[in-house]
């Protein structure tokens, strides 16, 4: 049965799950493989999951009775009994076989015959930048057709037709682009920005996998001084409430960022970012960073796996401190599926920032 390519959005779970930090010892786990597939509508999985049940002692044992239930039935709906899925309507569903007591889980994408999707739908920019707009494209048979962009005229940004790269060239916006394989379309939009003052920053971001968030946010940036050290970097990306942020992207680098340059983004374990201590914040030992959001019950975290990066595209002078732009890409490893492969969440964004500096020593 043919099946379409993975969507780069799913592709990028396995790429990071890659790195990182191993399954947990002394915990029985059930291992659900193929972890991640894609259908097409109308399509059933074949062949079926094979399921794995380890003991706590790391022994492979008879796996027994297993029971399947899908997140997203209308998406693709799963046999309870044998595990049979047929896929029914574009879109991701996550797959779950309990037995033992214990659980695992698949995921499951499904593509129409042609797709193409922006995976960053707003992107904010200043004079200057520029910006490659991520897209992933599906097609059932054969090769993807081309993709082409376009944009209106507007006097803010360029794209170029084919390979869909922005040129920021004067404050405005947001205008809307478009990209197009053959008959199908998606299309975004280019906000061009300059701060006057160390206020008005913006940010938009994407999260994906199993579960998908694409927000837009105020955002600032500091320069403050490690606990007796120098100073470091922080970027906070939140989505505000009347009481406090209710969705944060928060980065933390080990420098402060005065010029343009792309920074490595590491790991942090739960241990690290819940352990008691603020020294993740106050002196932190590697570059990091975070998705959390309350807009779930209970909140939704996600730490940052080794591999993400940091790009500071343009860096102006304002008055009160500096105006940056640029872009973040990491993979974030859910806090209550830590353990689990589908648990890694790709995060990408652009923002424009004001950046101020505090000399005053993290408390």
């Amino acid at each position: 049965m043919p099946r379409p390519a993975l969507p780069a959005l799913a592709a990028a779970l396995l790429v990071a799950a890659a790195c990182g930090d191993g399954g947990p010892q002394g915990v029985a786990t059930l291992r659900v493989s193929p972890i991640l597939d894609s259908l097409f509508p109308g399509d059933t999985l074949t062949p079926p999951f094979t399921v794995t049940y380890t003991d706590a002692g790391g022994t492979l044992q008879p796996t027994g009775p297993v029971r399947w239930t899908s997140s997203a039935a209308a998406v693709a709906g799963v046999d309870s009994v044998t595990g049979t899925v047929v896929a029914a309507a574009a879109g991701e569903a996550t797959i779950t076989a309990t037995a033992h007591g214990v659980s695992g889980r698949a995921l499951i994408v499904v593509t129409r015959p042609l797709e193409v999707s922006l995976l960053l739908d707003t992107i904010y920019l200043m004079p200057g930048d520029t910006l490659t707009v991520p897209v992933a494209v599906v097609a059932r048979t054969g090769t993807p057709p081309p993709l082409r962009f376009g944009a209106p005229s507007q006097g803010v940004f360029s794209i170029d037709s084919v390979t869909g790269r922005v040129t920021a060239t004067a404050a405005g916006g947001p205008f809307p682009f478009v990209v197009r394989a053959d008959t199908v379309a998606d299309t975004g939009a280019v906000e061009v920005r300059v701060l006057s003052d160390t206020l008005g920053g913006r940010a938009y971001y994407t999260v994906f996998g199993t579960l998908t968030r694409r927000q837009g946010a105020p955002v600032r940036a500091v320069n403050y001084r490690r606990r007796g050290d120098t100073l470091t970097f922080r970027l906070n990306a939140g989505v505000p409430t009347v009481a406090a942020a209710v969705e944060n992207i928060v980065i933390t680098l080990r420098e402060a960022v005065t010029v343009p340059g792309t920074y490595a983004i590491d790991s942090i374990s739960p241990a690290e970012a819940f352990g008691g201590s603020a020294d993740f914040v106050c002196a932190p030992q590697r570059p990091w960073a975070l998705w959390s959001s309350r807009a779930f019950s209970p909140t939704l975290v996600a730490l940052s796996r080794r591999g993400g990066t940091l790009t500071v595209s343009t860096v102006d002078m304002v008055p009160n401190g500096l105006a940056i732009s640029g872009r973040f890409e990491f993979a974030g490893q859910r806090t209550d599926l830590y353990d689990e492969v589908l648990g890694v969440l790709p995060v990408r964004g652009t923002f424009v920032a004001p950046l101020v500096t505090d000399l005053s020593t993290c408390r």
